[in-house]
C-alpha cells in the first residue's frame, strides 16, 4: 500500500510559487500517494502550469479545505448536535480537540469532523507556518500520529505576521509537537530558533531550481546595451526602489544600461512615480507578472541580475530569493545586497557580488565592473551555472526530500 503525503496550502496554484508545485511533484515522483488540501483554489494559467496539472492529474488530488460551518447560529447548533452523535466513538478525542484549539466550541465540532478524515495520512506537509492550524492541535492532543512537516518561506517567521498576527505562543504547539521544521537558508533557521523552535527539529533545505529548464542562451552577453533584471513581488523588502537609484547612478556615469523589473504588488505606484520623477521611463521597465516560460526568456535576454533587498518593518528580510538562483542557472551573474538569507544564494566574487545592504554606490560599482570587464562577466557566468547545478538543482533537492520523507515514514 502506498504511503500518503497530504500537502496543506492556502492559495493554490500561484505563478509566484512554482516551488510548491515542484515540492508536490517531488513527492509524486518518490512514489507517494499525494493529496492537496487547498483553502483558495485558483484557475490554472494556460501553458506550463496547466500542462503540469494535467500531466500529474492534480485535479483529482485536490480537496477544498472547507469544514462547512453554517452561518446561522441556530442551524450551526442543530447540525452540531448531530455531529456529536455521529462522533460518539471518538467523543473523548473530539472534546480534547475542542478544548485545545480554542477557536469556538461549535465551530470546532465541524473542524473535527472535517479534518479527522486525514488522521491516517503518513505525512502532513504544510507550506508556510501560518497554514499549520489545526494540525498542530491534532498532534498536540495525540489524535493524529501522522508526521508533521512545516516549510517556512519568509514572512511567516516575522511577527506580527502580515501586520496582524501577534507572537502570543502562536507556534508553541507546532515547535513542540511537529516533527520537522524546514528553513530555506541558515538565516531563516536562526530566526526560527529565536522564535523558540528546537534546533534539532530544524532542517535547512533550499528551494530547488529546475536546471533543465533554466539554462543559458548560447550567445553570451546580449549586445552593446547591458540589460539588468530583477524579479519579485513589488514589496519594499525586495528593494526595487534601490534598484531604480542604482540605475540613476549608472546612467549618470553615461553607461549604456537598462533595467527590467518583473512582478506585481503594492509598491507599483510608488516605483512608477520614482521612475517618472527621475525621468527614467525610457530605461526602466515595469513589465508586471510573467509566467514560468516568459521569465526564462527574460533571463536569457538579460545580462546581470540584481536584488537590492533590504530589511523592512519588524526587521523582516528576504530569506532566500529563488529568482537569484534561477538567473544564475541561466548564466547571469548576480549583484545583491547582503540582506537576510540572500548571501546564501550567491558565491561572492565568483558567481556575482554581495555588497553591504543599502549601499547603492557599491552595487553600481560592481555592476560597472561587470560592464567594463567582459572576461570577468564570462567567468562569473560560467561559475554561476555550475554553482546552481551543484548546490540547488531540483534533482539534488528532490533526493534530499526523498530521503527525509523515507526516514520519517520509517520511524512511524
Amino acid at each position: 500500500m502506498k504511503r500518503t503525503v497530504l500537502f496543506k496550502i492556502w492559495q493554490f496554484p500561484l505563478v509566484s510559487e512554482t516551488f510548491i508545485l515542484a515540492q508536490i511533484i517531488t513527492a509524486i515522483k518518490s512514489g507517494y500517494e499525494v493529496k492537496i488540501l487547498v483553502q483558495d483554489l485558483f484557475e490554472t494559467e494556460p501553458g506550463w502550469q496547466q500542462d503540469t496539472f494535467d500531466s500529474y492529474n492534480f485535479k483529482k488530488k485536490i480537496i477544498i479545505d472547507d469544514p462547512r460551518i453554517p452561518d446561522s447560529r441556530v442551524l450551526k447548533l442543530i447540525k452540531g448536535m448531530g455531529l456529536i452523535l455521529l462522533n460518539l466513538p471518538d467523543f473523548r478525542k473530539m472534546i480534547s480537540f475542542i478544548k485545545a484549539d480554542k477557536r469556538g466550541l461549535l465551530d470546532n465540532l465541524y473542524r473535527f469532523q472535517f479534518y479527522k478524515q486525514f488522521r491516517k495520512v503518513d505525512i502532513i506537509h504544510v507550506q508556510y507556518g501560518t497554514n499549520v492550524k489545526p494540525f498542530d492541535t491534532f498532534k498536540k492532543t495525540g489524535i493524529f500520529s501522522s508526521k508533521l512537516i512545516v516549510s517556512f518561506h519568509g514572512h511567516d517567521a516575522f511577527f506580527p505576521i502580515n501586520g496582524i498576527v501577534p507572537n502570543n505562543g502562536y507556534y508553541d504547539d507546532l515547535f513542540k509537537h511537529g516533527n520537522m521544521i524546514v528553513a530555506n537558508t541558515p538565516y531563516l533557521a536562526a530566526k526560527l530558533e529565536e522564535l523558540g523552535c528546537p534546533k534539532n527539529k530544524i532542517k535547512i533545505i533550499p528551494v530547488g531550481v529546475d536546471t533543465k529548464f533554466f539554462q543559458p542562451n548560447s550567445s553570451g552577453r546580449n549586445g552593446k546595451k547591458l540589460k539588468l533584471i530583477s524579479i519579485g513581488r513589488l514589496d519594499k523588502v525586495k528593494g526595487h526602489k534601490h534598484a531604480i537609484e542604482v540605475m540613476d547612478l549608472l546612467l549618470s556615469n553615461d553607461l549604456n544600461v537598462s533595467l527590467t523589473i518583473i512582478g506585481e504588488g503594492a509598491e507599483r505606484k510608488n516605483l512608477q512615480e520614482l521612475i517618472t520623477l527621475k525621468k527614467l521611463h525610457e530605461d526602466i521597465f515595469l513589465v508586471g507578472k510573467k509566467d514560468h516560460f516568459e521569465i526564462k526568456n527574460y533571463f536569457q535576454e538579460h545580462d546581470i541580475y540584481i536584488l537590492p533587498a533590504v530589511a523592512v518593518e519588524n526587521n523582516r528580510q528576504e530569506t532566500q530569493g529563488l529568482a537569484t538562483l534561477e538567473a544564475q542557472a541561466c548564466g547571469i551573474p548576480a549583484v545583491v545586497f547582503n540582506s537576510g538569507g540572500v548571501k546564501y544564494t550567491v558565491k561572492d566574487g565568483t558567481t556575482g557580488f554581495v555588497v553591504r545592504e543599502g549601499d547603492i554606490v557599491a552595487m553600481a560599482e560592481k555592476i560597472e565592473e561587470l560592464i567594463n570587464n567582459v572576461t570577468l562577466w564570462e567567468e562569473m557566468s560560467r561559475a554561476a551555472i555550475v554553482y546552481v547545478e551543484e548546490n540547488f538543482s531540483q534533482t539534488k533537492i528532490d533526493a534530499v526530500w526523498c530521503r527525509e520523507y523515507e526516514q520519517l515514514t520509517n520511524n512511524r
